[in-house]
C-alpha cells in the first residue's frame, strides 16, 4: 500500500507531509515551502508522493536543518532539477558521500544519495519574507533553525520532536539541548514548524514544556547518581518499559541516552 500523504497552506506557508511505515509505527514527516525556498526535503522512501506534488512546484533553493535522511533524502534529486541545495557547513563533507545506514532506517526512510551542497547563510531572504539562521545544536551538534521574526516562524527540524521524551538518538545530547532551549526562551515567535509533526501554535509554550520537563529529569537522574546507582539502573528506574523502536533500532533509540547525558552537570 502506497505510504498516505497530504498538504496544507496557511498564511504563506504550504506544508507537505508523507507518511513512513514499519511495523505498527506510522512516522509522518513534512517539508515546508515558503515562495522559492523549501524547508528540508522528506525521504527517499516518500519520494513517489513527494514528487507528486513537488514536481509542478519546483522550488529554487531547499535550506536543510541537518543531515539525517529523512531530512534530505530527495535533496539529490532536487539538485538535479537545478535547485540549490544549502546546509550547514559542518555538514557538507557528509552531503557529498552516501552513508551506510542501519537496516531499520533503511527501510523507514530509504537511501540518502550523495548531493551537492552550499553553506548555509546567515541570512535566507525570499521576495517576502526574511529568514535567520540560528544553531540548534542537541538533536545533532550541527543542527540549524530557521527564524522568520516577522511573521513569528521558527522551523525546528528535529530540535522539538516532542516536550516529553522518552527516547533519543545516540548522537543527542541533552546538557546541549537544555543549553539550546535557554537560548531560545527570549526569541519572539508564535508558530513552531516541527519535521514531524508539522506547524505547532503556542511555540514558546512547547519549549518550556520541553525544558522544564529535562530539568525536572535532570534533577531526578542526579539525585539517583549520588544515591549509588549507576546510569543503567537509573534507565531502568525511570523509563521501566521500553519501546518497540529501541529494540528495533538496536538501543540507537533509547531512554539510556537521555540518562547518560541529561544527568551530567558541571563537575560531573
Amino acid at each position: 500500500m502506497a505510504p498516505a500523504w497530504g498538504w496544507s497552506e496557511s498564511g504563506g506557508v504550504t506544508s507537505w507531509w508523507g507518511q513512513a511505515r514499519l511495523l505498527t509505527y506510522r512516522l509522518k514527516v513534512y517539508a515546508f515551502a515558503v515562495d522559492d525556498l523549501l524547508v528540508d526535503a522528506g525521504s527517499w522512501s516518500l519520494r513517489g508522493p513527494f514528487w507528486a506534488f513537488f514536481e509542478g512546484r519546483m522550488p529554487r533553493r531547499v535550506a536543510l536543518t541537518h543531515m539525517h535522511e529523512d531530512h534530505c533524502g530527495n535533496a539529490a534529486a532536487l539538485a538535479e532539477r537545478g535547485a540549490a541545495i544549502l546546509a550547514p557547513a559542518a555538514g557538507l563533507a557528509q552531503a557529498a558521500v552516501e552513508p551506510r545506514l542501519p537496516l531499520y532506517r533503511r527501510l523507514i526512510w530509504g537511501r540518502r544519495p550523495a548531493f551537492p551542497a552550499l553553506p548555509l547563510p546567515g541570512l535566507l531572504e525570499t521576495d517576502r519574507h526574511a529568514f535567520r539562521v540560528l544553531p540548534g545544536p542537541g538533536h545533532t551538534a550541527d543542527h540549524v533553525l530557521f527564524h522568520e521574526l516577522s511573521r513569528g516562524w521558527l522551523f525546528t527540524g528535529d530540535f522539538f520532536l516532542t516536550a516529553t521524551p522518552r527516547v533519543i538518538f545516540q548522537d543527542e545530547d541533552l546538557r546541549v539541548t537544555l543549553e539550546t532551549l535557554e537560548k531560545l526562551s527570549s526569541l519572539d515567535f508564535e508558530t513552531l514548524f516541527d519535521t514531524h509533526q508539522g506547524p505547532l501554535e503556542n511555540g514558546p509554550a512547547l519549549l518550556r514544556r520541553k525544558r522544564d520537563y529535562l530539568l525536572d529529569l535532570r534533577g531526578r537522574v542526579s539525585a539517583l547518581r549520588e544515591a549509588g546507582l549507576s546510569d543503567q539502573a537509573i534507565d531502568r528506574r525511570l523509563f521501566p518499559r521500553k519501546p518497540l523502536i529501541t529494540h528495533v533500532s538496536r538501543g540507537e533509540w533509547s531512554s539510556l541516552h537521555m540518562v547518560r547525558t541529561v544527568g551530567r552537570g558541571e563537575g560531573e
